[in-house]
């Protein structure tokens, strides 16, 4: 069955001179943060991973959404954040009952991404999208679902800024990052279904295959049929950062020791008090 494209299609891109295509993409912050990037003519990097909740050591990444303005809860979801701090993922296999998964996310609220800016990113700047195998369950066949498909992401290495012209987002060739793979999670179980979002570190990954010019990708399929294109290839791996522990846990924790303090002396007292009206029974006895 064929289907129409066009009303699936969202957003504007433009021809570039080289052939490339560029996106307009939006990165949603606050006003005065706004203003700092308009002024310094760039944009930050940044080390975290899609859920933004451990940091990476060998490629930093720039952060854009497909989406035009963060309005509610839901925008924060599907651009990988929460006011609460996690999002709720379900499983997908044959059980009776599914699991759910609560996925610690970066914290926001709408409140913080009230300034919009537009820029154009060439396509070829653009990191690949992880993706999610849904296994078959009847009546519904497997599918691959595009993990965040509305974060757009561009890969650095470490420390690279990306300089601006204009609305246009550039970058030299050798300060681009590029992996030849994508995480490849698994619905079936909560530690492969949060793997493209927060474990990016993992083994399970989909390979690449880069095509050359006038290489077509059907083409390639059809001269590659029912062949193995995984076995013996390498990768280079993503690797995280020593465990940090984060402010707002270290807040959790203060609190927890002073309640624990606070229940130690109340129950210091209790059994004082205890003990007093223990000794007071004792002598009326006598």
């Amino acid at each position: 069955m064929n289907i129409p494209v066009a009303p699936l299609v969202a957003g504007n891109c433009s021809r570039l001179p080289n052939g490339d295509f560029a996106l307009e993409v939006f990165h949603h912050t606050r006003k005065e943060t706004e203003e700092k990037i308009l002024s310094s003519g760039e944009l930050w990097s940044g080390p975290y991973n899609l859920a933004g909740t451990s940091k990476l050591t060998k490629v930093a990444y720039v952060y854009f959404t497909s989406l035009p303005e963060i309005r509610s809860e839901a925008d924060l979801r599907r651009i990988g954040m929460s006011s609460n701090g996690s999002i709720p993922y379900q499983t997908t296999s044959d059980r009776s009952v599914e699991n759910v998964l609560d996925l610690p996310v970066y914290r926001s609220i709408t409140a913080d991404r009230t300034a919009t800016l537009a820029f154009d990113v060439p396509c070829q700047m653009v990191a690949p999208a992880h993706i999610l195998f849904h296994r078959h369950v009847p009546p519904n066949s497997a599918y691959y679902e595009v993990v965040g498909s509305e974060i757009v992401r561009v890969a650095v290495k470490p420390g690279v800024e990306l300089p601006l012209v204009g609305k246009s987002v550039t970058a030299d060739v050798p300060e681009l990052k590029r992996f030849d793979y994508v995480v490849e999670g698994d619905a079936s179980t909560e530690v492969r279904l949060e793997a493209p979002m927060r474990k990016e570190t993992t083994e399970q990954v989909a390979h690449l295959e880069r095509l050359n010019r006038g290489l077509d990708l059907f083409d390639f399929w059809l001269a590659h049929a029912n062949t193995d294109q995984f076995t013996r290839r390498s990768f280079e791996a993503r690797k995280l950062r020593p465990v940090e522990i984060h402010r707002e846990f270290m807040t959790a924790a203060a609190r927890w020791m002073m309640a624990l303090k606070v229940w130690s002396v109340l129950s210091a007292r209790m059994a004082m008090r205890l003990n007093s009206l223990s000794l007071q029974k004792k002598f009326s006895i006598r």
